[in-house]
C-alpha cells in the first residue's frame, strides 16, 4: 500500500482540539433526528472559551418533521443567541448554500481574507458527507471508526476559504454516550438504568408530553426532576416486568426503555409505522435459508457466488429491491435483493449498516438470474 494513502489513526480528542486551535470557523455536525443526543457540551463550552465561531449544523433534517425542526431551533436561539443553527440534508445538499453564505459572511465581517473552517462531532453524525456536499467532492474518509485520518490536508471551499478534509471527530466519553448515540445496543448495556433515565430525561426536557405519553395515564408525572429510578419502577410495574419474589426487574424496563429508544419508537417525534409493501420487502428469509449451513459466511462475496448458483432464486421475480438482514452464526448478514444498480444496492446495505449499528467488514455484489444482489457482513 502507497504509505501516501495509508490510513493510520490519531486520538479524536488531539485532532478536535488541532482545528480548534487552528480554524476560524467551527461546524458542530450533530444528528438531526437527535440533537441533543449528539451534541458535546464540553466541547462546545471550549469553542465559546477560545473565542471561535461556531455554526451548530444539524444534519439528516431531511428525516424530521418540519414542525420538529422548527422546535429546535427555537431552543437552540433561546440557550445561546449567538451560535447559528443551520438544518442540512447532506444527502440531498439542502441547506448547504446556507451554511457556505453563513461561513462567508463571518469573515467579510471579521475582516478574515484567507478563511479556515473545521468540522467536528460524534462518529455517524455525516461529517464526511456534510465536507463532501461544502465542496462537491469526495475527498473526506467516510467511516464508523472515530480518529481515522489520511493526513492533514486542506482543500478548497472557495477562492479564499479552506476547508480541512479531514473531519475531526468526537469519542464519547463512557457508556451512557454510547448508547445516546446507538453505538452500543440495549442488549450489550450493562448498566441500564442510568442511561435511560438520561434518555427521558433527554426527551422531557425537550417536551415532557412525550414522556408522559409514553409512561401513560397511570403515571403522573410533571417535571423533569421527577424522571429518576423511581419513574423506572413505575414504568416497570406497568409492564409487569417482574422479576423473583414480585420484585420490579428494573434491568429489564430500563432495556426495553432504551430499545424503544434505539428503535425509534420513543422518541422527539412520532415514526410512521410501514406499510405492509415495506414489511415484506424486508424479508429476506428465501434467501437466507440457503445460507444456513454455508462455512464462508464471513466472506461477502463467497456468499454472493455462492447464491448466484441457485436456481430457485434465479428464477425470482421481485416488484420492488428488498433490503433485511439476518444474525447467521456470528456475523450479521445484510442483502439488498432486486435493485436496479450495484451501486444503489451497496448504498442500501450500507444506510441499513448505520441505521441498525452494524460495523461492516466485507462487501460484495453479484447476480442470481436477472436480479442484482448486494451483500454486506458485519457485527
Amino acid at each position: 500500500m502507497n504509505n501516501k494513502n495509508k490510513i493510520r489513526r490519531v486520538p479524536a480528542k488531539k485532532i478536535a482540539h488541532k482545528i480548534i486551535n487552528e480554524c476560524d470557523v467551527i461546524l458542530m455536525v450533530v444528528d438531526g433526528r437527535n440533537p441533543e443526543g449528539t451534541r458535546n457540551m464540553q466541547l462546545e463550552e471550549r469553542i465559546k472559551k477560545e473565542d471561535k465561531k461556531m455554526i451548530l449544523v444539524l444534519n439528516k433534517a431531511d428525516l424530521v418533521p418540519k414542525h420538529v425542526i422548527e422546535k429546535w431551533s427555537s431552543k437552540f436561539k433561546q440557550e445561546n443567541p449567538n451560535t447559528k443553527t443551520v438544518f442540512v440534508s447532506s444527502t440531498n445538499k439542502k441547506g448547504t448554500k446556507i451554511l457556505r453564505d453563513d461561513i462567508k459572511y463571518y469573515l467579510q465581517i471579521n475582516k478574515i481574507n484567507e478563511g479556515k473552517v473545521g468540522v467536528v462531532g460524534y462518529p455517524n453524525v455525516g461529517k464526511s458527507s456534510l465536507i463532501n456536499a461544502l465542496t462537491g467532492k469526495t475527498s473526506a474518509l467516510s467511516g464508523l471508526t472515530a480518529g481515522l485520518t489520511k493526513g492533514e490536508q486542506w482543500i478548497k471551499l472557495t477562492k479564499k476559504i479552506k476547508l480541512l478534509d479531514t473531519p475531526g471527530v468526537i469519542e464519547p466519553k463512557d457508556e451512557d454516550e454510547l448508547v445516546m448515540i446507538g453505538a452500543i445496543r440495549y442488549e450489550k448495556i450493562e448498566n441500564p438504568v442510568d442511561p435511560a433515565i438520561k434518555i427521558l430525561k433527554l426527551l422531557g426536557s425537550f417536551d415532557m408530553d412525550i414522556v408522559r405519553k409514553y409512561c401513560g395515564d397511570t403515571i403522573e408525572i410533571n417535571d423533569v426532576e421527577e424522571i429518576n429510578e423511581k419513574l423506572i419502577e413505575k414504568i416497570g410495574k406497568k409492564f409487569n416486568f417482574l422479576g423473583k419474589n414480585g420484585i420490579i426487574d428494573m434491568k429489564r424496563t430500563a432495556k426495553y426503555i432504551i430499545k424503544d429508544y434505539q428503535g425509534g419508537k420513543l422518541n422527539y417525534y412520532e415514526v410512521k409505522k410501514k406499510s405492509r409493501e415495506q414489511i415484506r420487502s424486508t424479508n429476506i428469509g428465501f434467501i437466507t435459508k440457503h445460507l444456513k449451513d454455508f462455512l464462508f459466511i464471513d466472506d461477502a462475496n463467497a456468499v454472493v457466488s455462492h447464491l448466484s448458483d441457485i436456481s430457485e432464486l434465479s428464477d425470482v421475480k421481485v416488484r420492488k429491491p428488498i433490503i433485511g438482514s439476518k444474525k447467521i452464526d456470528d456475523a450479521t448478514v445484510i442483502i439488498s435483493f432486486g435493485e436496479k444498480t450495484a451501486n444503489a444496492g451497496r448504498k442500501k446495505v450500507e444506510e441499513k449498516a448505520k441505521t441498525d449499528g452494524i460495523t461492516l467488514y466485507s462487501q460484495g455484489g453479484g447476480r442470481c438470474g436477472k436480479n442484482r444482489i448486494f451483500i454486506g457482513v458485519g457485527e
